[in-house]
């Protein structure tokens, strides 16, 4: 087990290191012009966008057993960015808000914090409320490819309808870790491969990674098409590795 987390892992650094050698030239910045060093926020940079998408489950467990729907607004002001998500299935709500602030350096890369709440309703069962605070990081250097990652700290509370009465509230603790890797191509299309320990719908307590790979075209400047494919790992770091679930999800964004 030790030996697959460490293969894991040295794949994962590779891959980071050779996405840099895709960046364009450097960025030249003056060090004196504090204008230029740091950019609290951008006003004429900014953009709102709808999302929908199908979620298939080839392989769904008791979380995501069928299909599903979702709805997602965003907007961009690029040092600040705020999303709002639904999501629909048979007996099953999911709710999550996202905000991030995070202003620019010197052009090339980004660093702030974040907040997240997800909330979730299993019809006649239980709910959750999960806050998530994490520190970000995005690197912006050349236009074929970006980085993102985020770190953080979960907090889970779970309310049971069975047990309600006698106690009302769980308390949980957990992490979040975040990569998303992007590459941009013949500036319509970009590939990108992201790796978690909780997805935008989903907050397992565990570390129960995810590794998702996805494909996105630009249809039109406003209408971006796209699809993604979704692995869901568990016990990786506990026992052996079981592959629980695989969706693959269908996505229209309009760009407004």
């Amino acid at each position: 087990m030790k030996e697959a987390f460490r293969d894991y892992f040295v794949i994962i650094i590779l891959a980071f290191f050779f996405c840099f050698s895709l960046n364009a030239k450097e960025v030249s910045v003056e060090a004196s012009d504090n204008q230029s060093c740091i950019c609290w926020f951008s006003k004429d940079k900014h953009k709102f966008s709808i999302q929908t998408a199908c979620a298939l489950p080839l392989k769904g467990d008791v979380r995501n057993p069928a299909p599903a729907e979702e709805l997602i607004f965003a907007a961009d002001f690029d040092q600040l960015r705020f999303d709002s998500g639904l999501k629909l299935q048979s007996e099953q709500l999911d709710l999550t808000n996202r905000f991030f602030y995070m202003p620019t350096f010197f052009n090339s890369f980004q660093t702030g914090l974040g907040i997240n709440w997800h909330f979730y309703r299993y019809i006649d069962t239980f709910t959750e409320n999960d806050l998530t605070l994490l520190l970000g990081f995005r690197w912006l250097k050349g236009p074929v490819f970006t980085f993102e990652n985020a770190a953080g700290l979960l907090f889970k509370f779970t309310s049971i309808d069975a047990v309600k009465e006698y106690r009302p509230l769980f308390f949980n603790l957990s992490y979040q870790l975040e990569f998303l890797f992007n590459w941009y191509l013949l500036d319509c299309m970009n590939l990108w491969v992201n790796v978690k320990l909780q997805d935008y719908f989903d907050y397992p307590l565990a570390l129960s990674p995810f590794a998702k790979f996805g494909f996105n075209i630009w249809a039109s400047p406003d209408l971006n098409l796209g699809f993604d494919f979704t692995l869901k790992f568990v016990d990786m770091f506990y026992s052996a590795v079981y592959l629980n679930e695989n969706i693959l999800r269908f996505t229209v964004k309009v760009v407004l």
